[in-house]
């Protein structure tokens, strides 16, 4: 449909009652349409409106062919859109579409070996380059009030959480690539969440281990520690941070700015995991992060120290994120190439 037509058709469903043919020809001439009266006759012709006594309105087919048009453009602004083939497959779906807040957060940004990392991932799965690099991003976060979508926050969930995202990519059946997260490793510190998470399908790629975690704040300094339980040994982390802002990247980083790297490490809205000859597919739809770079006073990561991408593994930067919202989807899967 061009535009003057989708201007028409708009104008006329903004108003339930209808609208006159004078303040139609008026609206569509103020939105750029030349011709207004052709405008309208093309969708009278096309059978999407239709005139009782000079007052303009929608039929069902106009109003069906304007839900088809808001489905494309929801479509084209979807940063995890469900590809052909791809179907929905949650555990239980008033449990897993679940939303949180992140009170706040930081995402310690890894250059690695992009041949070290490929042997931490499935064999469809390929880690992602950026800069002639692989990355992984160890996002240790302060979520609150975490709960199935409209439930009360009140009985929320408070906890810790740390994962290292691996930015990778796989082909699927029909030989097109799709980008997301593996996670390579993951803690928190409440043994429930861990439990219910390690039951459902959602996690069955994504093995949260169990570990005594804290972020405290004293002025313009964060503290974030990680003491992994001895079962979950190697992911010992202890940060002080600088959170006051800069725009600017650390000295020796390969990013340009916060817009340079945004798509890469921050665009990223798909968890991935595989089984059973399939991607399984976990999308978060949040808010965008209010991220920062900050600097690091101290800092130890004993898996990039001492861990499987060790020796190698370079800190390019960190960035601090602020409050942010964020939900689940119904987890989704397709199958990947063969």
């Amino acid at each position: 449909m061009n535009p003057e037509l989708l201007a028409a058709l708009v104008a006329i469903a903004a108003e339930p009652l209808g609208l006159g043919g004078a303040e139609l020809r008026r609206r569509l001439r103020e939105a750029g349409v030349k011709v207004p009266s052709q405008a309208i006759q093309d969708l009278a012709s096309s059978g999407l409106v239709q005139a009782q006594r000079e007052v303009w309105f929608l039929t069902p087919a106009g109003h069906q062919a304007l839900r088809d048009m808001e489905a494309a453009l929801a479509g084209a602004h979807d940063p995890s859109p469900t590809s052909p083939g791809m179907e929905e497959c949650p555990s239980v779906p008033w449990l897993t579409q679940v939303q949180t807040h992140w009170v706040e957060a930081v995402s310690l940004n890894y250059a690695v070996e992009p041949e070290r990392l490929a042997r931490l991932l499935p064999a469809s799965l390929e880690p992602e380059v950026f800069r002639g690099t692989a990355w992984v991003q160890v996002l240790m976060s302060s979520l609150r009030d975490m709960r199935p979508q409209g439930v009360s926050p009140l009985l929320g969930v408070c906890f810790y959480q740390v994962s290292y995202r691996a930015a990778v990519r796989y082909r699927n059946a029909k030989g097109d690539w799709r980008r997301g997260g593996y996670f390579v490793r993951s803690e928190t510190n409440d043994p429930v969440m861990r439990r219910v998470g390690n039951a459902l399908k959602e996690f069955k790629f994504h093995e949260f281990g169990e570990a005594h975690m804290v972020m405290a704040r004293e002025g313009d300094l964060l503290t974030a520690a990680v003491d992994p339980e001895p079962e979950f040994p190697g992911g010992k982390l202890v940060g002080v941070f600088d959170t006051r802002p800069s725009a600017l990247p650390p000295p020796g980083s390969v990013w340009k700015g916060l817009e340079d790297l945004h798509e890469p490490l921050v665009e990223c809205y798909d968890a991935l995991g595989v089984a059973d000859g399939y991607v399984y597919v976990l999308t978060i739809d949040r808010e965008p992060w209010n991220a920062r770079f900050v600097k690091p006073v101290q800092l130890y990561c004993e898996y990039f120290t001492e861990g499987p991408l060790a020796p190698g593994a370079r800190l390019d930067s960190v960035l601090h994120l602020t409050e942010c919202a964020y939900r689940w989807r119904p987890l989704r899967r397709e199958q990947h190439a063969r």
